[in-house]
Parts: structure tokens; sequence; C-alpha cells
């Protein structure tokens, strides 16, 4: 076996060590917050519920279980269900076990944070607990466990190309959950940007940014809540370290140092790419997304960080050694 796979096999099994766990935690805010957001309107509707299926892309398969969508089926579905390969189970299971196979890259303390986190999710009795009733002491205990691992992960790792594929995983998982948040939840709040200065439920619009861990943050800057201060908060302010475009220019950051590459240059076709992405970001206007429309900015994003990863993946988790092309940007 070539001392090329082997490099390639721990490289990509820390980018998703690191991508499954921010997906988890990026989950547990979704589920919590659409929790509170049901204590606070009795009434919430059914579309609240559905709209996490959409934005983990999982609507499709949980209605081939032919279950009904409320609170209680979502709930078991996106937090424990090992069919569902992006509940918070299966979510840990494949980054546990990613971490497993580079042992000597995860230390200890990482490790037994990480199985310690697994171990209790797979465990948990939800349907002895009255889990449905009041998840939130379990939910909260999920995301300390995932900040806990990131911060030990950052003081501790040596900053080498393990760490560079280790934040670009979490970078790229949370700029893909950003604009799939946005998008679904801003569709359910306000299908026409013409309608912004209508009576809209303040509850909803807090919820959402409340769901990418924004409000405090977010009202200290902007103040009150609105459509289009929320577009460039969550997209554009390099200053929240949520948005997309922040997410994508410390990703940018962290795929050249792999290489060396300086800003400007690309040595492969995902630096080629990263850079273009991060670069259109920084001249993109609120103004040009509301000329363009919200959602298919949105969709032109995912589409181009698939193609991102998928540039990624061909170029560092391949066995096949790629022919560098250097060239400018």
């Amino acid at each position: 076996m070539s001392d090329h796979f082997l490099l390639s096999r721990v490289a990509e099994s820390v980018y998703w060590m690191s991508r499954y766990l921010e997906r988890v935690e990026n989950t547990v805010r979704l589920m919590d917050v659409n929790w509170h957001l049901m204590l606070d309107l009795p009434n919430v509707q059914t579309n609240e519920w559905e709209s996490l299926l959409h934005v983990s892309g999982d609507y499709d398969l949980f209605k081939s279980t032919s279950e009904e969508i409320n609170a209680r089926n979502v709930m078991r579905f996106m937090t424990f269900d090992p069919l569902n390969p992006n509940s918070m189970l299966s979510c840990l299971t494949a980054s546990r076990e990613n971490a497993r196979s580079v042992r000597d890259v995860v230390t200890p303390d990482l490790w037994e944070i990480l199985n310690g986190l697994y171990l209790m999710v797979k465990s948990y009795d939800s349907d002895a607990s009255g889990f449905y009733q009041n998840p939130y002491q379990f939910y909260h205990e999920i995301q300390s466990g995932v900040h806990h691992f990131n911060g030990v992960a950052s003081a501790g790792m040596f900053r080498g190309q393990n760490w560079s594929f280790y934040r670009l995983g979490n970078l790229l998982e949370r700029a893909d959950k950003t604009t799939r948040i946005l998008d679904v939840r801003y569709f359910l709040l306000l299908p026409s940007l013409k309608e912004v200065g209508t009576a809209l439920d303040d509850l909803q619009w807090s919820a959402l940014l409340r769901s990418v861990s924004s409000m405090e943050p977010f009202a200290k800057k902007y103040g009150p809540v609105e459509a289009r201060a929320i577009i460039e908060y969550l997209i554009l302010d390099v200053q929240n370290p949520r948005s997309v475009r922040y997410c994508l220019r410390e990703g940018d950051e962290a795929l050249r140092d792999i290489n060396n590459t300086p800003t400007g240059m690309f040595s492969n076709d995902a630096e080629r790419r990263s850079g273009q992405l991060a670069s259109d970001l920084s001249y993109l206007t609120v103004e040009d997304i509301v000329r363009t429309g919200l959602h298919e900015t949105l969709d032109d994003l995912q589409v181009r960080m698939n193609q991102l990863h998928t540039a990624i993946s061909e170029r560092y988790f391949n066995p096949e050694p790629e022919a560098p092309a250097r060239g400018g940007t």
C-alpha cells in the first residue's frame, strides 16, 4: 500500500470526523430551537417540523417510513434513527468510526469526548424517559460535548495538514447548513421580498437566528430583526463565524495551508474553485442577492460548495496522485 494512499485515508478520515460532528451540532440546534418554538407557539404548524427534514435533505426518506410529520416522529427520526444517515446517532457513529481509524491523530482526550457522546446517544432510552416532553437537557449535553471536542481540538491538535483538513470539514459543513437553514426557513416565513414590513411573527424570525447561534450578535450589530439584515448577516458578514462568507474564506485558507499555496494562486482544481468562491462572496452585496433572488443565490452557493467538495475528494482522498497545474486567479 503506497504512502500516498495511507496519507489520503488519514486526511479523509479527519475531514469526515470533523464534518459529521459539525452536522450533529447543527442538528442539535435546529431540534432545540424548534422545540422551544413549539412551546412559545402551541399551535405551531406541521411545516415547522417538515422544514427540518428539508434542511437535512431527508424529507423523502422520512416520508418513506409512512409516519405522520409531527414533533415526536421528527425528533425521533432526526435524533435516534440509525436508518437515517443524518440523524445525530448516525453522524456520531460515523464521526467515531473515522476517529477510530486515525487514533494516532486523535488524542486520548478527543477520543474520550467523542466516544462518550456516542455512547450517551446510543444508550439513551428515549421511549421510557419522557424525552419528547422535555429534551432540552439531552440536547444541551450533546451540544456542550461537541463544543468541548472542538475546544480541545483547537487547543491540542498539531498545526499541520491534519489540522487543515479538520478545519476544512468543519467550515464547509457549517457553510452548507447555513445556506440550507436560511433557504428553507426564509421560504416558510417570507415567500416574497415584497412582503418585507408586513406583520410577521418575531418569534419565528428569532428562531431562524437562534438556529444558527446568532440572535444576540445580530441584535447588537443590526438591531431589530429585518429580512435584508438577516440575509447580510448570514451570508455576507465577515465578522459572523457562521456566515457563508466567513466559513468559505476560512475554509479557503485551510485548503491553501495544505500545500502552502499563496493567496491568488492555485495548485489544483480544489484551490481554484475555493478561491473563486471566496472571492465572489467578497464582492457580493445584499442588492445583488435581492436582484438575483435569495433562493437562486443560495442554490448556486450549494451547487458550488458541492463541486468544491468533489474537487477536494478527487485531489486529496483519491489514492492516485494528480499532476499539479499551477496558475493564477
